[in-house]
This record gives C-alpha cells, structure tokens and sequence, in this order.
C-alpha cells in the first residue's frame, strides 16, 4: 500500500512539480508516526496483546492495567498526535487541515499492527493542538467534561454509547462550529473527514464484541 502511494505521489510530482511530492510525504510521515500504537507496544512489552483482552487505546489499558498505565498511554498519544503534524507543519502548511483526519486514520488503522488500533480521541486531540492550539485545547476541554459528565450522570442506559464515542461525538460537533469560524470551508471540510475516520471506526468498535469475548469464542 505504502509503495503505490509513494507511487503515486511521485506521478504528481513529474505531473505538477516537487512541491506536490513534498507535501504529499509530509501526510505519508503523518500517517505513519500515528501509526505506532503505545497501547500494543506496552501490552507487548508484558508479553500480551491489549486487542485480544480489550479494545486497544487508553479506556482499554486502563480497564487492564490500571488508571496509571491508561493515563500514560493517553498522554502518549495526544503527544504523537501533535508530533505527527509536524512534518504537515514544517513541508505542507497549507495542508494542515488535513492532519487530525490522517492521524486518526494512522491511528484506528496502523499499517505497523495488522490495521487494528485505537478510536483515535486522544492522537486526534495532540493532532488539533498542532494545527491551531485553541482547537486542542477546545476538543481536550470538552472531551474530559463530556466524558466526566456521561459517568456522573450514568447516561449509557439512555444513550447506548460509552463515554468516550459520547464526549467524541459532541466534542467534533462543537469542533465544526469553531473550525468554521475560524477557517471556513477548508476548516469544515477537515474535521468533516475527521468526523468520517472516527465515525467508521466508532461503528466497527459498537457492532464487535469486546476482544476478551472473542477470544473465548475462538
């Protein structure tokens, strides 16, 4: 996959100028540093696979090893997410809007674990932060709140979704109102395709069992 990619950005690049090949190994860097996933490398390192006991990502880590471990993978991946739009930032800054969509995408599908991953929340946040600080600091303010407020308040029986699709839903809900004030269409349209990402992988996350549950079946 990777190879007709570069395929065929270097199509475009002969068609339309470096400029093009440049920005467009910018997004493939972006892909691929939100590829890495810290949830199975850590799992891995305790000789397990968080995808068969859990969902992969921070909830899942900390349903396994604790609210510790499950912070640090969070704040690990709002730190990826944010270190993979650095390569848009300094290559393609024009480009930027398209970052939060391909880090989550590296993020729920990564090419280094078998296209399993996480739910994308916490690398899209640090994704956000590098592309406007103020949309970081929104979507983390309103993830946690909303979040905190579904566990408080008990809400799964009414709204059949877990905290973290609950906050996330909202949170890109308010996240397309600001982007549009404060970049248009071009701002609209990035966090529509985020919305897409995290959507798909949201419904595949909702309709599988948990993987502790497959795993018996198996």
């Amino acid at each position: 996959m990777i190879a007709f990619v570069l395929f065929l950005l270097s199509f475009f690049a002969v068609e339309y100028g470096m400029d093009i090949l440049t920005r467009g190994l910018a997004l493939v860097a972006c892909y691929l540093i939100a590829a890495v996933s810290l949830s199975v490398l850590y799992s891995s390192s305790r000789g397990e696979d968080i995808r068969k006991l859990d969902f992969a990502g921070a909830s899942g880590m900390v349903r396994r090893y604790g609210w510790k471990v499950g912070l640090s993978i969070a704040l690990g991946d709002v730190l990826k997410g944010f270190l993979a739009a650095l390569p848009v930032y300094f290559f393609a800054r024009d480009w930027l809007w398209l970052v939060p969509a391909v880090v989550a995408l590296g993020h729920c599908y990564p090419i280094w674990h078998g296209w399993v991953g996480g739910q994308g929340v916490a690398p899209a946040t640090g994704a956000l932060y590098g592309v406007d600080p103020l949309l970081g600091a929104i979507t983390m303010g309103s993830g946690l709140g909303f979040m905190g407020l579904h566990r408080v308040l008990k809400l799964k029986p009414y709204v059949r979704l877990g905290s973290v699709p609950f906050s996330a839903i909202i949170t890109l809900l308010i996240l397309l109102v600001v982007a549009y004030s404060r970049y248009g269409i071009a701002g609209v349209s990035g966090i529509g395709l985020l919305i897409m990402v995290m959507g798909v992988r949201g419904l595949q996350v909702l309709r599988s069992p948990p993987p502790s549950e497959q795993s018996k079946k198996q």
